[in-house]
């Protein structure tokens, strides 16, 4: 392991987390991959799965470092084109969200956006699975408009690299209750 891997392990087990962590390291020149098999056969491949392997549920936390100004972009492509092939193949997506500057803050003149992208796996297994996409879910249409999206996210994405979590999910979601404006009287 690189001392970069590790101090992210390190951060991960500070915080109260098991992890894993993984940089795809490319040159400009080099496609970003995302850890995908290649997919070389153009043929048909319809794939029939087995039943539900139950495991220790890990949620992904994956980091990009987008080209400034794409991010609406950037999510369109994972909203319509990754997310429904993914999720087809068990994964869930929780969410991707952009860095934004705290209110108040001096603005900073990066060239680069930063993005961060949270999904639920059903155990590291299946993570794993879920790189050689075709064989667990197909090449049909929806693999096609998947792999237009990941092609587009390749164009955008400057570096990128993954955490592994365990741990378990909160009961409920958040809420949001804001006071009434409203005044009161003491009654007497």
């Amino acid at each position: 392991m690189r001392i970069r891997e590790l101090l992210g392990v390190a951060l991960a087990i500070a915080l109260g987390a098991r992890a894993m962590y993984a940089e795809e390291e490319r040159s400009a020149s080099e496609p970003f991959t995302g850890a995908l098999a290649e997919v070389t056969e153009a043929a048909p491949q319809p794939v029939r799965n087995r039943a539900h392997r139950p495991g220790r549920e890990v949620v992904t936390l994956r980091y990009f470092k987008i080209k400034a100004g794409t991010f609406t972009e950037f999510l369109a492509a994972s909203r319509d084109g990754v997310w429904p092939y993914f999720e087809k193949i068990g994964a869930r997506v929780i969410g991707m969200w952009r860095v934004v500057p705290v209110p108040g803050a001096k603005p900073d003149a990066r060239d680069y956006d930063e993005v961060y992208l949270a999904t639920r796996y059903a155990s590291i297994e299946h993570w794993a699975a879920t790189r050689d996409t075709v064989a667990h879910g197909g090449n049909g249409p929806d693999w096609e408009a998947c792999k237009r999206g990941l092609d587009l996210r390749d164009s955008l994405t400057l570096a990128t690299h993954v955490l592994f979590l365990e741990g378990e999910l909160a009961p409920g979601g958040p809420y949001f209750m804001p006071g009434l404006p409203e005044k009161y009287e003491q009654v007497k």
